[in-house]
């Protein structure tokens, strides 16, 4: 009887498998007609980029193979442009840079007219992008890179110098002096005056930082070094920027 228990359920199994092997056909046949159908609507490659062409080298009479071209806007850190070897990246300054590649700037307001089709990637030299237009550079299959915490310390010391010369009114002193001076009458009231611009210290002052990114969480950080106490806010701090906090 066991027998023929077992070999009844065998073939009442044997509809249900063949079953769900003609829906798992017809699903899979489904799904690739979706696949392909979707493929074709969002990766048409038939044109790279968005302005309808993308070209190897836009001055034939300057263009140098086997090299990529770098144009630079502003001021760019020549310590920062040898990581470029001179035997594969030549680079050029602004319209002299017809075959540009790259573009790398800093504070330059970047107009499209100036990204030749040439162009594969835009880099900005510090963390911000809002000189660059970044919308209409992803249309034209553009990226925009930026540099977060490049320029980090140097704005925290800016930071941290303004709050000594705001707080000991130095600027206030120094055009003081200077008008004394003048006048002929520094030698004589330098002593006399001095008391105008005595200040406050910043120990044990509060310091409030806004945003705790890498300018804000090394502020916070110098801050308290100097006897400040610090508070702060940042909807959106990262686990690395937190550990940097003091």
């Amino acid at each position: 009887h066991l027998f023929d228990i077992s070999k009844i359920q065998i073939q009442n199994m044997i509809p249900a498998t063949s079953l769900l092997q003609t829906v798992s056909k017809t699903a899979i046949q489904s799904a690739r007609r979706q696949i392909s159908a979707s493929t074709a609507a969002l990766a048409d490659i038939s044109v790279e980029h968005g302005r309808g062409e993308w070209k190897t080298f836009g001055d034939p009479t300057t263009y140098q193979p086997g090299k990529f071209q770098v144009c630079t806007y502003n001021k760019i850190s020549p310590d920062g442009l040898k990581k470029f070897p001179e035997s594969q990246y030549e680079i050029k300054e602004g319209e002299t840079a017809a075959n540009a590649h790259a573009i790398l700037l800093r504070s330059h307001k970047l107009q499209e007219s100036e990204v030749p089709h040439t162009v594969r990637a835009i880099a900005r030299c510090g963390a911000g992008t809002n000189n660059v237009p970044v919308a209409r550079m992803t249309e034209l299959g553009i990226p925009v890179f930026n540099t977060p915490g490049a320029n980090a310390n140097a704005v925290k010391e800016l930071v941290l110098a303004g709050m000594l010369l705001g707080s000991r009114r130095v600027v206030d002193g120094i055009n003081h002096m200077t008008s004394l001076g003048e006048q002929g009458l520094a030698k004589e009231r330098v002593e006399k005056d001095k008391a105008l611009f005595g200040g406050r210290e910043i120990k044990g002052k509060t310091l409030a930082v806004i945003g705790l990114g890498h300018i804000g969480a090394s502020t916070a950080r110098d801050a308290e070094h100097l006897g400040m106490k610090v508070v702060g806010y940042d909807p959106g701090l990262s686990i690395e920027n937190a550990l940097k906090l003091p």
